[in-house]
């Protein structure tokens, strides 16, 4: 008998310990440890609406369901209203990726609680998508402007697609001649097998056989969004780009299928953010993009640690964070920031928790640094010096003034323009993986790649504090009719 007592007590215990309670049974809701707002920025960046539902327009909700455990976790997610099948099934994805929830609470005791979300699925409508092609086209008129007015049109370009929405061959580019349509040129489709590196792929993992998808043009421009996959189709790198073929959205991705980076690209700022591999939103930084500089203008707006402690908020607080370095070391960098700006001491140490630097800095302006490498004490008062060409910003104009031969094809047509060209400085000053960042066409693309390579040897390489690395350094040409 008192066997049977101690059991029927025992799982009468368990029964109440396992009981889902709601939210108004709760002393306090189980919630995103981050908070609503930057579950729902999590969800939104995470968020892959499915290419096929979404060609005709698309304005609903899926409404995801489970149980948030008192230990943080979501178990039993499940749809409780949805829409077509495959919505339903990128709600679920997304939200079983966040696990970084503050239980509900029951006279100060953790507790299951059951919790539901709605997922927004929105998309304007693809007008200029044929179905029959599945491919998207679009029409310009004679200044090179998007109409939907075929009578204005004058050009066109044509960016056929995969069923998930990504290009899938050559994208063309036509002009119209009486009724016809004339070719004008191309970007080549290309789907190569490649050994992909990322922060992302987990401990001990440096790289791992992957396959990405562009559309380039002889001069290397992108003109359409770009990938790397997984083997299984999961995304680990996401690049769109904007009308002048300049990145505008950049994702990372872990092997989980989440995003730990994005950063947002606009004419003068670069903004960035990074989550746990909990989905805890982790840091947003931005950083100003002015003309090359040596004084990185870099905000340090919020952080949090990862079970949703906010560290720094609107700029002021302690910030710390753990990042590879340019050599794939792993850098614990912390300090005090006061209106987005480093102030006071700064620290970074390497996972063997060796001092790699030291950095005073007062309002974001460094006083002085020291840094540890190869067994030396390095001095320095620029944490970092960007490349420079020999003779100064004044000489490199002149070099080009000197050196470049107006396309003759170009100035026969009239053709003024700017070509945003980009190459990588290495330790040693030399020059290397040139890129065309924004075409110009017409021959003033190759005139000028074919410059900037004359100048290999004439620049000094950029300075890590205190040592040289390789940089890459963006560099804008312009073409003007005399």
């Amino acid at each position: 008998m008192k066997s049977l007592f101690t059991l029927l007590l025992f799982c009468s215990f368990q029964s109440i310990g396992q009981k889902i309670y709601l939210p108004h049974e709760v002393e306090k809701s189980a919630e995103p440890a981050g908070g609503s707002s930057y579950f729902n920025q999590f969800i939104n960046a995470n968020l892959q609406i499915p290419f096929k539902s979404s060609v005709k327009g698309l304005n609903s909700r899926v409404f995801v369901k489970g149980i948030v455990e008192p230990d943080g976790t979501m178990t039993n997610v499940e749809i409780i209203r949805g829409t077509d099948p495959l919505c339903n099934q990128e709600a679920l994805r997304v939200v079983k990726l966040f696990r970084a929830w503050k239980p509900a609470l029951v006279k100060g005791e953790a507790v299951r609680q059951s919790v539901s979300y709605p997922i927004a699925f929105k998309a304007a409508a693809r007008s200029s998508y044929d179905s029959t092609s599945n491919s998207i086209t679009e029409h310009f008129d004679s200044k090179y402007a998007p109409t939907t007015d075929l009578k204005k049109a004058e050009y066109r370009s044509t960016l056929p697609l995969d069923e998930k929405g990504y290009v899938a061959n050559d994208v063309r580019y036509e002009q119209k001649q009486g009724n016809k349509w004339k070719p004008i040129g191309t970007a080549a489709f290309a789907k190569n097998n490649v050994w992909f590196k990322s922060d992302y792929l987990g401990e001990g993992i440096d790289s791992i056989q992957a396959y990405s998808i562009s559309a380039r043009d002889k001069n290397m421009a992108s003109h359409a969004a770009e990938a790397v996959f997984q083997p299984n189709g999961s995304l680990l790198d996401y690049i769109e780009y904007n009308a002048d073929n300049k990145a505008s959205l950049h994702k990372k991705y872990d092997l989980k299928g989440m995003v730990r980076e994005m950063t947002l690209f606009s004419d003068s700022l670069k903004t960035e953010i990074k989550w746990y591999d909990n989905g805890q939103i982790k840091t947003v930084k931005e950083t100003l993009l002015a003309k090359q500089t040596d004084n990185e203008q870099v905000a340090y707006i919020n952080a949090w640690e990862k079970d949703g402690t906010q560290t720094v908020k609107d700029g002021d607080g302690y910030w710390k964070t753990t990042e590879k370095t340019y050599d794939g070391r792993l850098l614990t960098e912390q300090g005090r920031v006061i209106s987005g700006a480093k102030n006071d001491k700064w620290t970074g140490k390497l996972a063997d928790s060796t001092l790699f630097y030291e950095e005073t800095y007062e309002l974001g302006v460094l006083q002085k640094g020291i840094s540890y490498q190869d067994g030396q004490q390095i001095e320095y008062t620029k944490a970092q010096i960007s490349p420079q060409f020999k003779g100064g910003i004044n000489e490199f104009y002149r070099f080009l003034g000197r050196n470049i031969v107006y396309p003759t094809d170009a100035a026969r047509r009239g053709v003024a323009g700017r070509v945003q060209l980009s190459f990588v400085v290495c330790e040693d000053g030399s020059l290397c993986e040139y890129k065309v960042e924004k075409s110009a066409g017409f021959g003033l693309d190759e005139e000028a790649l074919r410059v900037v390579k004359k100048m290999n040897g004439s620049w000094e390489p950029g300075i890590l504090r205190g040592k040289p690395v390789r940089v890459r350094y963006n560099v804008p040409i312009n073409f003007q009719v005399q």
